[in-house]
């Protein structure tokens, strides 16, 4: 049903949290080492940038010259393990501008 939605809506870039599952290539996915968070690139659109290493609990990269960072913070995380993820991301975007950050952090949870 998603994958009907995006490409029924044109969308170019979703971001997506507790994904059931990776998508397979021709699809341009990019995913968390956990599984957990991910960014679906649709349309051929070229990933300009992304990191040299895969994070566990956020993604991003640089699309049409805008950094998307796609997250989810699982509730289980300790409250020293949540602000080390929010203290990654934070030095993951330092100096990347335009900037999209969007997912989700479970606040209530920690």
């Amino acid at each position: 049903m998603l994958c009907d939605t995006i490409s029924k809506l044109r969308i170019d870039v979703a971001i997506l949290c507790e994904q059931y599952k990776n998508l397979a290539p021709p699809n341009t996915w990019l995913a968390d080492a956990d599984g957990q968070a991910a960014i679906w690139v649709q349309g051929g659109i070229p990933v300009q940038e992304r990191p040299t290493r895969v994070y566990p609990y956020f993604s991003w990269a640089r699309i049409g010259g805008i950094f998307f960072f796609s997250v989810y913070a699982p509730p289980r995380l300790t409250g020293i393990e949540f602000s080390a993820l929010l203290a990654n991301i934070t030095e993951e975007a330092r100096g990347k501008r335009p900037l999209v950050i969007a997912g989700d952090f479970n606040a209530w949870s920690t």
